[in-house]
């Protein structure tokens, strides 16, 4: 089912910041203060690659001693010219929004008065909407909040995992052939396959955003191709040639390229950090173990990575040399079901799929939801979401569908 809604119902939320501000902006002029030392003009030139699918754009500029400007520009705006009160440390961001992600550019400059500078402005994916693989119902399901707001749905055959690149296109791991889907958006029907890709059956994707790699398994072999700028030629990263075997269905990259992986080949389950270069002779970084049970997913968040374990069921936190930090249950009063699959993953909030499991990882009840909080603490815990086919707000996840 596909709620009625509009692309406009999934504004992103930093368009909803710069409303916020709503005292302070006006569509095509801009308050500026009057600053004793003078004025400066700023020419802004956006990127040629804005993709296509943007609804909005929106300019913040701020700065020491300066009231915040705001202003929206029509999509297709490729220049702006504005008056910046002098001084230094001015700072540009443009948002760039689609129906399903957030592009972010920033430059900080110094202004001298009379001054007129050029300035570069190049948006990289910055946040997303909560984008959720339904396998059970081979959908892709968007949500702007943990309201359901914007529900959005678009059919993909079985969907496993989400990821995204630094230019906002959507990729999608999926347990069935052609194996990697590409799409523009959440509206985007005429979804493309992953040229290059030659295995299939995927369980888990995830984006080296630094190198513009993306990465993919399909539980036992570990492949990466460039996406971006230009799509490159697939690598298999050859774990066997150092002696590891893996069963996975989570991966996750960090910043620095390292590679870390839910291995489920031996009992109890380990984390493993890979450095993945050369690929024909990874290197293991090192292992974790000692709290877990059957790691599901893995995921990179600040300086911190976190590992579902739906078995526990808990969420265990671990510093990036995999050193345990500590973990998390859920609230007494509602603990998790049965953590699996981290959603929205750019974004400051861990959001996770949350089923009953066994011990073998496997779901075993015809329950389902979203889980959001705001760190492993449980912070501002939120749930959303029930297990069904025939209306809004209900998933089937993985349930009964883990391999």
């Amino acid at each position: 089912m596909k709620a009625n809604t509009s692309k406009a119902s999934s504004a992103k939320l930093a368009a909803v910041v710069i409303l916020g501000a709503a005292s302070l902006l006006f569509t095509g002029c801009f308050y500026v203060p009057g600053v004793s030392g003078g004025n400066a003009q700023a020419g802004l030139v956006l990127p040629r690659y804005i993709a296509a699918n943007t609804t909005s754009l929106a300019l913040i500029v701020g700065g020491p001693g300066m009231e915040p400007i705001f202003g929206t520009y029509p999509v297709g705006t490729t220049s702006v010219t504005l008056t910046v009160p002098a001084g230094v440390a001015r700072t540009f961001t443009l948002l760039a929004n689609t129906p399903s992600v957030t592009l972010r550019g920033d430059a900080t400059v110094d202004l001298a008065p009379d001054e007129t500078k050029e300035i570069s402005l190049t948006p990289t994916l910055s946040d997303t909407q909560i984008i959720v693989p339904d396998y059970g119902r081979s959908l892709l399901v968007q949500i702007s909040d943990m309201h359901g707001a914007g529900w959005e749905e678009l059919p993909i055959p079985l969907p496993y995992d989400v990821d995204f690149d630094n230019q906002g296109k959507i990729y999608v791991a999926s347990s069935s052939s052609p194996g990697i889907i590409q799409i523009d958006d959440i509206f985007d029907t005429s979804s493309t396959t992953l040229t290059g890709v030659t295995a299939s059956y995927f369980k888990s994707i995830a984006m080296d955003h630094t190198h513009g790699l993306l990465y993919y398994t399909d539980g036992y072999n570990l492949y990466r191709i460039q996406v971006t700028p230009t799509l490159g030629t697939e690598e298999l990263v050859d774990l066997g040639s150092q002696g590891i075997s893996a069963y996975t269905r989570g991966i996750a990259v960090d910043p620095d390229g390292f590679v870390y992986i839910a291995n489920n080949y031996n009992s109890p389950g380990e984390i493993l950090k890979i450095n993945p270069n050369p690929a024909s002779s990874p290197t293991l970084v090192k292992s974790y173990s000692g709290t877990l049970s059957y790691p599901y997913d893995v995921l990179v968040n600040g300086d911190y990575v976190y590992v579902s374990d739906p078995a526990a069921p808990k969420i265990v936190r671990l510093s990036k040399d995999l050193t345990f930090v500590d973990s998390f249950s859920g609230p007494k009063s509602d603990p998790f079901l049965g953590p699996e699959r981290f959603v929205a993953i750019l974004n400051k909030r861990i959001t996770v799929v949350d089923q009953p499991h066994d011990i073998y990882g496997n779901s075993t009840s015809a329950n389902a939801r979203l889980v959001s909080f705001g760190g492993v603490d449980g912070a501002d815990w939120t749930t959303y979401g029930s297990y069904g086919n025939t209306t809004q707000g209900q998933f089937e996840f993985y349930n009964s569908y883990n391999y």
